[in-house]
C-alpha cells in the first residue's frame, strides 16, 4: 500500500510540474533623482520556479529609458536560444526527480541498515526498507524543487548573451534561486 501511494504521489507531483509560465509582463517605471528614467520589466509569477514550463520562460530585465521593439526583440531572440541552451544542459525533469530519489533512497537504506546494528534486536532488513522509504520521499520532493535550477540556467544563459550585445542596452534581472 505504501509503495502505491508513493507511485501515485510521484505522478501527481510530475503532472503538476512544467505546466505554467510566468504571468503577464509588467512595465516597472524608474525615475532616478536627476530625471533618468528607466523600465524594469518583470513578469508576475504565480508558481513556483519547480512548476514552470521549461518552453514559457521569460527574462526580467531593465532597460535605460522606455523600451523599444529594438530591445523586445532582442530580448525575444535571447529567450528562445536560452530555452533550447537550458533544455540541451539540463537533465530531464522526470530523470532529474527520480536520481534524486534513487539516491537519496540507496543512502537511507544504507545509513538505516548500519545503524540499526547498534541497537540489539533489530532486523537490519526492516530498518534498511523503512530508512529508504523515507529518504527516497524526501529525495523525490527535493529533485522536484531542484528543478527550479532550470529558471537559474535560463536566467543566467539571457545575462550572457545580452552582455555579449552591449549596443541593445538590456540588462538582465536575476531571482534567487531560492
Amino acid at each position: 500500500m505504501a509503495r502505491v501511494l508513493h507511485v501515485l504521489a510521484l505522478v501527481a507531483m510530475l503532472m503538476f510540474t512544467a505546466c505554467v509560465g510566468p504571468g503577464e509582463r509588467v512595465m516597472i517605471p524608474l525615475t532616478m533623482p536627476d530625471g533618468e528614467r528607466a523600465t524594469i520589466v518583470a513578469h508576475d509569477q504565480s508558481f513556483p520556479d519547480w512548476m514552470l514550463d521549461q518552453r514559457k520562460l521569460a527574462i526580467n530585465y531593465i532597460v535605460k529609458g522606455d523600451v523599444s521593439r529594438k530591445q523586445l526583440a532582442a530580448v525575444a531572440a535571447t529567450e528562445k536560444a536560452c530555452r533550447l541552451y537550458t533544455g540541451t544542459v539540463r537533465p530531464n525533469n522526470l530523470v532529474a526527480v527520480l536520481s534524486s530519489g534513487v539516491l537519496y533512497a540507496a543512502t537511507g537504506a544504507l545509513g538505516g541498515g548500519l545503524g540499526s546494528m547498534a541497537i540489539t534486536g533489530a532486523i537490519a532488513s526492516e530498518y534498511a526498507q523503512y530508512s529508504a522509504s523515507a529518504l527516497g520521499t524526501a529525495g523525490l520532493a527535493n529533485g522536484i524543487i531542484t528543478l527550479g535550477g532550470q529558471t537559474y540556467t535560463f536566467e543566467n544563459c539571457g545575462r550572457e548573451v545580452l552582455y555579449l550585445f552591449p549596443n541593445y542596452k538590456v540588462r538582465v534581472l536575476q531571482k534567487s534561486p531560492y
